[in-house]
């Protein structure tokens, strides 16, 4: 688009000038979002992180609970924690069947 008009003219009561400076606001309030945008991404990611160190110390605390010989893995504060305690889990061991020829 051509910037430099040869006359200043005014079509419907705009401006050459003053719809360039629209253009320029308009982008500026883009370059506003994105940096806001970034920002929240990587606020987003230190939260994130700090969910991931959470989850590693709940992991420990429940092997703690699960290995305290006070508790152990079927207490009902390891099953409080969200651990699935040692009673409630279903066997996994299966008989194969042999075909009858």
């Amino acid at each position: 688009m051509q910037t430099k008009a040869a006359f200043p003219v005014t079509f419907t009561g705009i401006t050459q000038s003053s719809f360039l400076a629209d253009i320029d606001a308009a982008a500026a309030d883009d370059a506003a979002i994105a940096d806001r945008e970034a920002e929240i991404k990587m606020m987003r990611d230190v939260r994130d992180d700090k969910y991931a160190a959470l989850d590693q110390n709940r992991s420990k605390v429940g092997q703690g609970v699960a290995g305290d010989p006070a508790y152990g893995n079927d207490s009902p504060l390891y099953g409080a924690m969200g651990f699935v305690r040692k009673s409630e889990k279903k066997s996994r061991l299966t008989r194969k069947t042999n075909p009858t020829p």
